[in-house]
């Protein structure tokens, strides 16, 4: 059960904003290569949408190390970074509405690869789903859009996430399409009591606060 051995957490600090920064350097600049790490001297890889996102980390409970991150940006819909990568059509759906954007996700190699003991992605990627759900609901905000390969769009669908494809694929960090969750019905069969992730999506708490973990000042 995920939460047994990881938590999520909310990086609500300078500290742990850069925890999650050099993360994603270690793995989209060291690992995957997809940003250039030279121009990341600090090691903590950033962009100009960090301002404004909300960043999650997930910390392995018994070594206590960090191992996951991903981010939640919110801003009218048609201006997520994600339209300026690809064409998206959501049927029905205000442009001006607002809507939350999960990316950088991201789990460290030695949780990642099938062949570890540890191997650990898709109960890694459901705790920060659930997390980014929960805090979109909280501020009333009902749609979350992803761009991401068919091998995410599958690890949720098997869940009972209901993902609607909104646009067509593009290359981007390879092949990925735009999708989008509606969270007034994405969940229904998550909730279902026979559903494979009904107990952890019925838990109460989804993710902490850095600064309640470790007394530190919020940014």
């Amino acid at each position: 059960m995920f939460d047994t051995r990881y938590e999520v957490v909310l990086a609500n600090t300078p500290e742990s904003k850069e925890i999650h920064f050099n993360l994603r350097y270690k793995v989209f600049c060291l690992e995957k290569g997809f940003e250039d790490a030279g121009k990341f001297t600090a090691q903590m890889e950033q962009d100009q949408y960090d301002s404004q996102a909300i960043h999650f980390l997930v910390r392995e409970r018994l070594r206590n190390g960090w191992i996951g991150a991903a981010r939640l940006i919110i801003d009218k819909m048609s201006a997520l970074p994600m339209t300026n990568i690809v064409d998206i059509e959501v049927p029905g759906t205000n442009n001006n509405a607002m809507a939350a954007e999960f990316s950088r996700l991201l789990v460290l190699d030695n949780f990642r690869q099938p062949q570890a003991k540890v191997a650990a992605e898709p109960e890694i990627l459901l705790g920060l789903i659930r997390a980014a759900r929960d805090y979109c609901l909280q501020r009333n905000i009902k749609s979350v859009l992803f761009l991401c390969r068919r091998s995410i769009y599958r690890i949720l669908g098997n869940t009972g996430i209901d993902m609607l494809q909104i646009g067509s694929p593009c290359i981007h960090r390879g092949v990925r399409a735009p999708y989008l969750v509606d969270l007034d019905t994405g969940f229904d069969r998550v909730f279902l009591p026979y559903s494979r992730a009904y107990q952890m999506f019925s838990r109460a708490q989804s993710y902490c606060y850095y600064s309640d973990l470790y007394g530190r000042q919020v940014a």
